[in-house]
């Protein structure tokens, strides 16, 4: 079974993942960017959390179990 917020939640991960390895320390004037997407990936490793254990209803995600 898909679950297309599921899907659009990783997908968002894996650009800040992207992201985040593109952002060489040798080519980031601080290490302010680096935190701020380690931030954002922080929060979405949450929200896909909380999306598999109780995102439909209340209820887990069916496709949680094929991941």
């Amino acid at each position: 079974m898909n679950c297309q917020v599921k899907d659009e939640l990783v997908s968002r991960l894996i650009a800040l993942n992207n992201k985040l390895n593109l952002l060489s320390p040798d080519l980031v004037y601080g290490d302010e960017e680096r935190a701020e997407v380690q931030q954002q990936r922080e929060s979405l490793y949450a929200e896909i959390k909380h999306h598999r254990a109780k995102g439909h209803e209340g209820k887990p995600c069916p496709a949680a179990r094929q991941v």
